[in-house]
């Protein structure tokens, strides 16, 4: 059986003296081999037994430090803590107190700031007192409102511009806008039918009553079609009822509807107006517009017609010998000159716009025996022309119808281009023939204008030429694109 040796050392170490002290006692002892392999393993686990208690003890030396060096820095946070909360409690009691303080100047600033506000009404209203408009008397305020009304002929409603505005500014503005009739004579009304609004339909009911017993000049729109009015009877619409309570006052009337709202509109009240404008809308089916419109025959001198369909069969012939001023915007419908002049021998001012239609302007051709026709009456004659007139236009129908015209009252001849797209020269357009319609003229002072036309070449020459007839002759732009409406307004 193997046997262990232990080696024999001839050092020893501080930590090796009980291992010695065993070796001493074996060989005194005369032990066996095992026994004293067996001793030598007790030895050994003496030996590390020792080791590690000291080992031990130097850790738990070095963790009792630690702990202690961690004790006083959580002791050190605890006093910090406990000192910045008392520091924060300070803190936020000076801020409670500042903005207290604030409150309390916030309140004084809007207490002084309501003082403030009180003494700036208190200077406004004293000098408003010793105002010269406080002065005036109410004669001249009403003269200085109606200087303030706007310039269009019929007035749209509008807080913001007068007579609605001059309403606001104080008490008496008020009630002296309010007894002035002149202010609320004219406006531009809108019906939709039964989706007028109520409060609409109220400010139109005081406006007119504002008016009074003055003659109103009144423009009526309808954009609903026709069709509309087949399912719907227009006479649903308070505002349609409205306005025609005030027939009688009507004066003036611009009415731009549907062929049948415009006959039911008209029929509804007894209409004696002075200057009618009526603008004809397209509809989808074929109306009877055949018959004449029930207008009173009294009053009526001034007519305008726009669309096709607005005929001058809806103006009662009866009218037509006091007619003075005629406008025709009707697209897709032939002009015939010599029959209007026939028709109305008191016409004084006659407006035509011409179309281009199957190669020619959309004027009726007078016969080859046609005899010289004379019109004592008429002074103004304008000739609107659309783009597709002047540029494709045919101008020799009209040259023959000047040839046969006899004017003797005429003074001014006008040429308006209206189309944008093609720059006109006035040598094309009738220069001969304007010389021998003026010839006929008994007039001292002639004036043919050329608007939104080529200036000729020869421009000092031609007014030379024809000065010599006591004609004035001038070519300027008024702009394009000049509405039916906007030539209506300047005739009448």
């Amino acid at each position: 059986m193997f046997e262990p040796r232990v080696p024999l050392r001839t050092t020893v170490y501080e930590t090796e003296a009980p291992f010695c002290s065993t070796i001493v006692l074996q060989k005194s002892l005369n032990m066996s081999p095992l026994t004293e392999t067996s001793l030598v393993h007790c030895r050994a686990t003496d030996s590390v037994a020792v080791v590690s208690t000291k080992h031990l003890d130097t850790v738990l030396c070095t963790m009792d430090f630690a702990n202690s060096l961690l004790e006083m820095e959580i002791s050190e946070a605890r006093i910090a803590l406990q000192r910045d909360a008392e520091e924060l409690l300070n803190i936020d009691s000076v801020v409670d107190s500042l903005e207290a303080e604030i409150e309390a100047i916030h309140i004084r600033i809007a207490i002084q700031q309501e003082k403030r506000r009180a003494v700036e009404t208190r200077i406004l209203e004293n000098k408003a007192r010793i105002s010269p408009a406080r002065f005036l008397p109410t004669e001249i305020l009403q003269q200085i409102f109606k200087s303030c009304l706007p310039n269009d002929r019929y007035v749209v409603p509008h807080i913001m511009s007068a007579p609605l505005l001059l309403c606001q500014i104080c008490r008496r503005w008020r009630n002296i806008a309010l007894t002035t009739p002149e202010l609320w004579s004219s406006i531009d009304v809108h019906d939709w039918g039964v989706w007028t609004a109520d409060f609409y339909t109220a400010m139109v009911a005081r406006w007119l009553a504002a008016a009074r017993n003055r003659p109103l000049a009144v423009s009526v729109m309808c954009f609903q079609k026709w069709d509309w009015f087949r399912q719907y009877d227009p006479t649903q619409s308070g505002l349609f009822r409205l306005l025609a309570s005030h027939s009688t006052q009507f004066r003036d009337l611009h009415i731009q509807a549907s062929r049948g709202y415009i006959d039911a509109f008209i029929a509804s009240g007894a209409y004696a107006v002075k200057h009618i404008l009526i603008s004809v809308m397209p509809t989808s089916f074929l109306v009877n517009s055949g018959h004449p419109l029930t207008l009173g025959t009294s009053n009526i001198t001034h007519v305008a017609l726009c669309g096709k369909e607005a005929l001058i069969k809806l103006i009662p012939r009866a009218t037509f010998p006091q007619i003075t001023h005629l406008t025709l915007d009707r697209p897709g419908a032939e002009v015939d000159f010599m029959k209007i002049l026939l028709d109305f021998p008191a016409l004084v001012e006659l407006k035509v716009k011409l179309f281009f239609h199957n190669e020619n302007l959309e004027i009726v051709h007078p016969p080859p025996d046609a005899m010289t026709l004379k019109h004592r009456a008429l002074e103004i004659l304008d000739i609107y022309l659309s783009e597709d007139a002047l540029q494709f236009g045919d101008v020799t129908p009209l040259a023959r119808i000047f040839d046969l015209l006899s004017l003797p009252s005429l003074r001014e001849l006008a040429f308006v281009a209206l189309g944008p797209g093609w720059e006109a020269t006035v040598d094309e357009w009738l220069p001969d023939s304007v010389k021998v319609l003026f010839s006929g003229s008994s007039c001292s002072a002639k004036r043919l204008l050329y608007r939104n036309f080529k200036r000729p070449l020869n421009m000092i020459d031609s007014r030379e030429q024809l000065r010599t007839l006591a004609i004035d002759l001038k070519v300027d732009n008024v702009g394009f694109g000049c509405h039916w409406y906007d030539i209506v307004s300047q005739q009448f």
